[in-house]
């Protein structure tokens, strides 16, 4: 994962720095916070640092208590556990039943640990006397009984509950994969067009894809996915209904290969894996159909580097028929 600008350079990542000093080191990054400083309240007039950081970064809140027993709400179709957080501090404005977190552990928030999801978070009730709000834990549509002990297992009182405060991270984490899958594509040799989000009816048709890489004369339809965020071991190929597509579920002939990002696995926006838009009764390489919709792929299939099925170059994929 490239280094934060509060992170010292060392001589890998920047060999210029090498010989110089402790002193020429922290003028360096002291000129760097200012340059960054200077281009984001330029553009965003008004705004401070730290409120454009506010804005990226989720908020991380500590967790006052957790109560593992595992019920099943009246209402609701999932399985659930308890936790409290503490209302009144720099988040009270986010202590609002409905207001949803991740669990994440306590190394990425106070040491150099990496980010990952343990577990999903929603406030339910807040006490404005005691100053604390309750909330349930939970793992979205898969939130099953034994698969919420298992991950149980892995939350403690020392992590906290990560809130978007203004809805942005999503967006930005979405931004910054793609930064980082057309710095990928390049760096092996391809050219790399990204897709309009939308096309005026004047100019041509709905682009179904993210991404177009060219690679002596060859041209190729990239689409950018993520992994399952409920359960990581398995990618999320889907698409809003609507235009043509009677499930949610990605055809397979609107793109030529996957890319799917594995941060919410490695938590590393570089980390991708690669298969071929192809079903697997008619390659070997190909992913499985949905079910009672052939022309559409699972929508979770497994993705597995090293399966014979996802790849971790686009150059591996590229050949593939």
């Amino acid at each position: 994962m490239s280094a934060s600008i509060d992170d010292p350079p060392t001589s890998r990542s920047n060999p210029e720095l090498q010989e110089q000093s402790p002193v020429r080191i922290d003028a360096t990054l002291t000129v760097a916070r200012q340059d960054l400083e200077r281009l984001l309240t330029r553009r965003y007039f008004g705004a401070t640092l730290e409120a454009i950081e506010k804005v990226l970064v989720p908020i991380p809140i500590p967790l006052h208590s957790i109560d593992p027993s595992i019920v099943r709400r009246p209402g609701t179709r999932h399985h659930s556990a308890a936790f409290t957080v503490l209302a009144n501090g720099p988040w009270a404005e986010l202590m609002t039943p409905g207001c949803t977190g991740k669990f994440v552990p306590a190394e990425y928030v106070k040491a150099n640990g990496l980010w990952r999801e343990i577990a999903k978070g929603r406030i339910l009730s807040v006490d404005a006397v005691k100053g604390v709000a309750e909330g349930e834990i939970y793992l979205g549509t898969e939130s099953n009984k034994s698969r919420l002990t298992e991950v149980l297992h892995h939350l403690t009182n020392q992590d906290f509950l990560e809130v978007d405060q203004y809805g942005a991270s999503a967006k930005v984490l979405s931004a910054l994969v793609e930064h980082a899958f057309v710095a990928k594509a390049v760096s092996e040799g391809f050219r790399a067009r990204r897709m309009p989000a939308d096309v005026a009816r004047h100019i041509g048709s709905y682009y179904y894809y993210d991404y177009e890489l060219e690679l002596k004369g060859v041209v190729k339809r990239v689409e950018i996915k993520s992994l399952w965020g409920t359960n990581t071991q398995c990618a999320r190929l889907i698409h809003s209904k609507g235009s043509g597509y009677s499930t949610s579920s990605c055809k397979f002939d609107t793109q030529d290969i996957f890319a799917v990002s594995l941060f919410l696995r490695s938590g590393n926006v570089n980390d991708f894996a690669f298969a071929r838009s192809v079903p697997d009764d008619e390659k070997p390489y190909g992913l499985p159909r949905a079910s009672q919709f052939e022309d559409h792929v699972n929508q979770n299939p497994p993705c597995v580097l090293g399966n014979g099925k996802w790849f971790s170059s686009i150059r591996d994929v590229w050949t593939l028929g």
